[in-house]
């Protein structure tokens, strides 16, 4: 059994529990240890992904630019990372950081959806020089979701995707209005569906 496993077996068992006590998070010390429960199924589960070599989209972001450089507004470098999608739900960085998903594109969409030409031709020549191809699948830039769990207690939500059920099961809502999906269950798809890198 990988640590992934132990880490998933042993909050299906949380879980049961928790629904047969018919208690859920409510007070903030409650939601300090739900905080923390997803925080360790997300760390679990981007080990996991990482010990599959599972595909890490890149994800660019631009450094801001100090001083009057700043008013050109065009790009000369950028900063890549790597993180892997989660089931459309969210995406994940080496540490399990979550991020909210912007949604995949072609690198070249970046530039060519711009219509300033010089601007266009420098975010080419930036993502380009950065070792990107244009046809390079790369993630939209999303903020970084924040677990807090004082703000969890007052809205119902840990950064405002994550939550509990009636029945105490972890949830993950999705960007639509459609019903949440238990965290478990998409961290375990996420991890089963996951495409070897190439």
């Amino acid at each position: 059994m990988s640590d992934f496993d132990a880490v998933i077996e042993a909050e299906r068992q949380r879980s049961a529990a928790t629904a047969a006590g018919g208690a859920a998070a409510g007070r903030p010390e409650d939601w300090l240890r739900t905080v923390a429960r997803i925080e360790l199924l997300l760390a679990a589960t981007a080990a996991e992904l990482a010990n599959r070599n599972a595909v890490a989209l890149p994800v660019v972001a631009f450094p801001p630019r100090r001083g009057p450089a700043r008013l050109t507004r065009r790009p000369t470098a950028v900063v890549v990372d790597r993180r892997r999608p989660v089931l459309d739900l969210f995406s994940l960085d080496a540490r399990g950081g979550p991020f909210l998903e912007r949604g995949a594109l072609a690198a070249e969409e970046v530039w060519l959806r711009v219509s300033h030409a010089g601007r266009a031709k420098a975010l080419r020549a930036a993502l380009l020089g950065a070792g990107l191809t244009p046809q390079t699948v790369i993630l939209r830039e999303g903020p970084p979701i924040v677990l807090d769990a004082d703000r969890a207690a007052r809205e119902g939500r840990a950064g405002g995707c994550f939550g509990v059920a009636d029945d105490g099961t972890l949830v993950v809502y999705p960007p639509a209005d459609a019903a949440p999906v238990p965290l478990v269950e998409a961290l375990t798809a996420a991890v089963a569906n996951a495409a070897p890198q190439v």
